[in-house]
């Protein structure tokens, strides 16, 4: 537990799922037995979570449990707050208890008003219980300690239909000092033990449980919010934070099958490679270039699982709908690719939880939280002349080749495509430094030729699906009928697009 500048209780820490047998080799590890201050302490932790049978405090970001262990009892309130970034912020009010059970005059007037509003009788009831193993040794790297926590056990619904759920991980909870040097020792672990980033605490998987409703599910992109008085290491480190709060809340999304949680992982990934190339001017070329590589790896890996549910759920049914043969030459092609999407979501949840994956999620972390550190000329560069610099280059690439739309092959158009997006993402980024109808007006015409071209790209990747089949497996008939429609569908989404592409061309940029 931290303490904020004006005194309020923060808890910064960092969650992985892993494997009972992971959790075993953690306890063991070299590294922690040669930095731990003492003996682990094991101590089993009950918890009882209230809120109202319309979830009053968690819809104002509150969780409220008491807690039971070794016969003492306490009272905890966490609420939404600020810290590193990548990491879980929150406050967290802690009071004990003479006995179990809930009393909220333990806490002082002004905390009851951000947890339960104005309301001063409120029917609160115990809706998930934990049921906990705890085992904790503090660790100290130089200045820096922090708690490693491994908890085991199960959350436990309450009321009809009650549910459970087995839970096993590790937290890694600072205590004081510099979060870089607990994310280091993170990235050391990481080496040896197999976990994966969670992003869910244990109140929101609780709540989950109780009302399947809640389970998560994919978010889009927020909008970036950046002041013209940012510099430029500051506002990229919003436009990251922004992208990373993304992908980890899509996390669990994708683990779940989601097609939406695998698009907008993408989408994630996306906007921090779009980052990266916008402030690559400015930023280390070695990192910025190795990152990229990376975040390029894995958002190829998850476009099978975002091109076959679009083909199942988008495409074929366009096809069938318009086709003129028997309804039984469709069916073999409709469960080949539903076994096709099935698997490739697989195969997107098991890359979150890839080693892999967990170590650049937590070395990119670690980078761009030590950039101020490392570049502080960043830090005093003004953020608008260098916007200003990063649209033009952008519009300079996107304008490169101004042919028709018609004029230009697949190939070309798909590589139009890429560098749009790229402008595309460039410009939300910065676009909230200007103000008037010209910003929006330049956003509307990227965003229509993005649509387009995207509706022509998802027309050749259908050719492209089939030819990744065997050929036994989808009937002569029906390939042929798909490359007529991929063909005849591309064209269809380009005619319209090429006055956007047009006008795009001849637009009023807003940033002069």
């Amino acid at each position: 537990m931290t303490t904020s500048a004006d005194n309020v209780p923060i808890e910064t820490e960092i969650k992985f799922s892993l494997a009972p047998a992971q959790a075993r080799k953690l306890m063991k590890h070299p590294l922690v037995r040669r930095h731990a201050t003492g003996r682990a302490k094991t101590r089993q932790l009950t918890s009882d979570y209230y809120d109202t049978r319309h979830h009053r405090l968690r819809k104002r970001g509150a969780a409220l449990r008491v807690r039971t262990f070794s016969g003492k009892h306490e009272q905890t309130v966490k609420l939404p707050g600020d810290g590193p970034l990548g990491m879980q912020n929150c406050e967290e009010w802690t009071v004990p208890l003479d006995k179990p059970g809930l009393d909220l005059s333990r806490f002082d007037t002004a905390l009851r008003q951000r947890v339960c509003g104005s309301h001063r009788d409120i029917n609160l009831q115990r809706l998930f219980t934990t049921e906990i193993q705890r085992w904790a040794k503090v660790v100290r790297t130089g200045d820096t300690e922090f708690e490693l926590a491994l908890d085991t056990g199960r959350i436990v619904s309450r009321g009809a239909g009650q549910r459970s759920q087995t839970l096993c991980e590790a937290e890694f909870e600072l205590l004081h000092g510099d979060p870089l040097v607990m994310l280091d020792f993170i990235i050391d672990l990481s080496a040896d033990i197999d976990f994966a980033p969670l992003y869910l605490s244990k109140a929101q998987r609780g709540f989950a449980l109780g009302r399947p409703a809640l389970r998560p599910v994919h978010r889009k992109a927020s909008e970036v919010h950046l002041d013209a008085q940012m510099s430029v290491g500051q506002s990229f480190q919003r436009i990251v934070g922004e992208a990373l709060e993304h992908l980890q809340s899509n996390h669990q999304p994708t683990l779940q099958g989601q097609p939406g949680g695998v698009h907008q992982s993408r989408v994630a990934i996306r906007r921090i490679r779009a980052a990266l190339r916008a402030f690559k001017r400015v930023l280390p070329y070695d990192k910025c270039k190795a990152f990229n590589g990376e975040f390029r790896w894995f958002q190829a890996r998850l476009s099978p699982a975002r091109d076959w549910h679009v083909f199942c759920e988008e495409t074929l049914p366009s096809i069938v709908a318009s086709s003129s043969l028997p309804a039984t030459d469709w069916q073999k092609l409709q469960r080949v690719a539903r076994q096709e999407a099935r698997r490739q979501a697989g195969d997107a949840a098991e890359l979150l939880c890839s080693k892999r994956y967990t170590r650049l999620i937590l070395e990119f972390q670690r980078w761009v939280l030590a950039l101020e550190r490392d570049h502080p000329a960043l830090y005093r560069k003004r953020l608008v002349p260098f916007a200003r610099s990063v649209l033009n280059k952008t519009r300079r690439d996107l304008l490169e080749d101004a042919r028709p739309l018609s004029r230009m092959s697949e190939e070309e158009r798909h590589t139009l495509r890429k560098v749009g997006k790229k402008a595309r993402y460039a410009t939300e980024f910065f676009a909230g430094l200007w103000q008037g109808v010209t910003v929006t007006r330049y956003l509307d015409l990227l965003e229509k030729l993005q649509d387009a071209l995207g509706i022509a790209n998802d027309a050749v990747v259908a050719r492209q699906l089939l030819a990744s089949l065997t050929p036994s497996r989808v009937p002569a008939a029906v390939v042929l009928a798909i490359r007529a429609w991929s063909e005849a569908q591309a064209q269809a989404a380009i005619r319209p697009a090429q006055p956007v592409w047009r006008n795009l061309q001849r637009a009023e940029v807003f940033w002069d």
